[in-house]
């Protein structure tokens, strides 16, 4: 009867376990280790409490039950801390910006700077502009870049404490891309903002410190002046043709 009921407890674990291995897609990535860790250390010490006595296999059998949340919550803590530490610690330097003209128009913001991460991989590390006074509520967002030279889809990898030199595009909201990355302008449903003088646009890296407060750094401006309105209005008067699907 002992060993039914470890067995039954064993299926237990083991779905506990594959949900831990599923939660490494969305979750900390140290799962994908663990969840077979787990399930080989409580699957032996639960079949040898049931050889042993019923407290032993109640007692065993429920405390790793528990063990595969308590591992969840502890891997993730782990990683957050991990993460915290890598932003904390990746560094940007000779942050500038220019305008993108089209048609002799501005119609987005190139932003070129250096990066350097504390450790290896692919991170978004990547700039963000967003509208000060009548243009607050409005953002420029990445539509293309380079990576040390390189243009495409791959951003990275990063190498610990190697320099890479990263430029950015930036587009406003009115600015979209269809099929075949083909540019299109799209309208904005709500009411954007009245013209204006050109004023400096906040900026923050993701992923860094740069321009975010909560992550430790302090608010950081463009170094040239733009305005919002002209920016997302000037999408269309540069001819960019109007998206085919409108919001």
């Amino acid at each position: 009867m002992r060993a039914l009921v470890a067995v039954v407890f064993i299926l237990l674990q083991a779905l506990a376990a594959a949900a831990l291995f599923l939660l490494s897609v969305h979750g900390p990535s140290a799962l994908l280790y663990a969840a077979p860790g787990y399930l080989a250390v409580a699957a032996a010490l639960t079949w040898w409490a049931g050889r042993k006595s019923w407290p032993l296999l109640v007692l065993a059998g429920f405390a790793f039950l528990g063990a595969a949340p308590l591992t969840f919550y502890a891997l993730e803590r782990i990683e957050r801390i991990a993460d915290e530490r890598r932003v904390a610690g990746t560094q940007i330097s000779d942050a500038r910006d220019e305008p993108i003209l089209l048609a002799g128009r501005p119609v987005g913001i190139r932003v070129s700077y250096r990066v350097v991460a504390p450790k290896r991989g692919y991170f978004g590390i990547l700039p963000s502009i967003h509208g000060v006074g009548r243009g607050e509520g409005f953002s420029l967002s990445p539509r293309q870049w380079s990576f040390d030279g390189r243009t495409g889809i791959e951003f990275g990898p990063f190498e610990p404490g190697k320099r890479h030199d990263v430029v950015v595009d930036l587009y406003p909201e009115t600015y979209h891309s269809e099929e075949g990355n083909v540019p299109c302008f799209r309208r904005v449903v709500r009411p954007l903002p009245p013209p204006g003088a050109p004023v400096a646009l906040r900026i923050e890296i993701s992923d860094s410190p740069y321009g975010s407060i909560e992550r430790g750094g302090r608010e950081e401006r463009t170094r040239g002046t733009y305005d919002m309105a002209s920016l997302l209005g000037n999408v269309a008067v540069a001819g960019v043709p109007p998206c085919k699907v409108q919001p």
